[in-house]
């Protein structure tokens, strides 16, 4: 089984990116993530786009801090082409869907799955941020929280499939 991720990984990429205050260093950052996995990127921002200012830059640190986290544990991840992020989206999207009617119990059937197959405290980490964060609530939409939601869940997906072929222990299927 490949490594997870662990908390205190998730923790120091919440605590760099969050701690970020000049304009300069979040253009360094965002850079970086469009060098390491452009068509990931790219869409990313492209489903955020309509969203709320608000949003947006909520969605945009998390896949900061989400692709950190995957970086300092797996060091070299190849970009992900667009063609295979679309066709992975296109896979999930009936999964998605049922994320549009999120509630504890699918919040905690996700935890579970993630904990056998995926990677539980990145998992954590967005559920926290998108729905156990008080200050969230006036600013985002419960839609907006949904959307954000599909997509950094997407993302870390893509990530995860990532990490996994460059584990040589990974048995495939």
């Amino acid at each position: 089984m490949m490594e997870k991720i662990p908390f205190q990984t998730v923790q120091n990429s919440i605590d760099k990116i969050c701690s970020i205050t000049e304009e300069s260093d979040l253009e360094l950052a965002s850079q970086h993530l469009f060098e390491v996995q452009p068509d990931l990127a790219g869409f990313l921002m492209e489903f955020i786009e309509d969203m709320s200012e608000g949003a947006q830059d909520l969605g945009f640190m998390m896949a900061l801090i989400l692709n950190k986290s995957f970086e300092d544990q797996y060091k070299n991840l190849r970009p992900m082409n667009e063609d295979e992020v679309v066709a992975r989206f296109e896979k999930n999207e009936a999964e998605f869907e049922k994320y549009l009617q999120i509630n504890d119990d699918i919040i905690a059937d996700l935890q579970e799955k993630s904990t056998r197959e995926g990677q539980p405290e990145v998992l954590n980490y967005i559920i926290e941020e998108l729905f156990m964060s008080p200050e969230l609530e006036p600013s985002l939409e419960v839609n907006e929280q949904v959307h954000l939601f599909i997509i950094c869940k997407f993302f870390v997906d893509c990530l995860n499939d990532l990490a996994s072929e460059t584990s040589p222990e990974l048995i495939r299927h």
